[in-house]
């Protein structure tokens, strides 16, 4: 686990890390395809990543999970990402997002998994739940969503403790991306990922994830 005294030194060791990750893997590779994720914590990171010198026409964004809202909703991630990632360098990224209301929902989930381009990196948080993506410990989907066997990649989730319905990657979905990185910040949050790295079971989410992906890449401030 990487850890920084300050929220600014941690976006920059993410941002380190991504630069030379995307660097070396575009030496083999034609296009890469980046997961983030949304909610308020990876602005900075998304505001800086923005301006980095990367060849952003061979990088495709997406996102991990997704409220099922407009994408015009000032809670939607991929508002987020539109606003404070795909701008400055970054605007010659092609970016796929995972909400259509103009769809029923079970519609939106079957052409994501029928459609989307296998995932290179994916940017995870945590919730002080021990939730991550949008697989939280108390929706009634979490054994499905935590189902290790499964080759749908996509699910839908309706947590009791967050608005609006989800869509997001499952867990067999997220242990199978190449390179996963996670970034959270706080006491309470590192208190939860120690407890979680010693749970064997799914309980929360994030214990499950990193007991099947010890080398996800963690990188923590205050």
């Amino acid at each position: 686990m990487n850890k920084y005294d300050s929220a600014e030194s941690q976006i920059n060791g993410i941002i380190n890390h991504l630069l030379q990750l995307i660097t070396k893997l575009l030496e083999t590779k034609s296009g890469l395809c980046i997961a983030v994720s949304g909610g308020k914590s990876p602005i900075g990171l998304f505001d800086k990543l923005s301006q980095q010198d990367i060849d952003w026409k061979r990088i495709t964004i997406t996102l991990v999970d997704e409220r099922f809202i407009a994408i015009d909703n000032q809670d939607s991630n991929e508002n987020l990402v539109k606003t404070h990632l795909l701008q400055n360098k970054a605007r010659e990224a092609r970016f796929i997002g995972l909400s259509n209301t103009n769809m029923a929902i079970d519609s939106v989930v079957d052409h994501l998994n029928a459609n989307m381009p296998e995932i290179d990196i994916a940017i995870l948080g945590m919730g002080e739940d021990g939730h991550t993506a949008s697989i939280f410990p108390c929706c009634n989907e979490l054994e499905a969503a935590s189902d290790l066997s499964t080759t749908k990649r996509y699910i839908i989730t309706n947590p009791t403790t967050a608005n609006y319905q989800r869509i997001g990657l499952n867990m067999s979905a997220l242990i199978k991306i190449p390179h996963l990185v996670l970034s959270i910040n706080g006491n309470k949050k590192l208190e939860v990922l120690e407890k979680a790295l010693k749970v064997q079971n799914k309980q929360p989410p994030i214990g499950l994830l990193l007991s099947n992906r010890p080398d996800t890449k963690i990188f923590w401030s205050e």
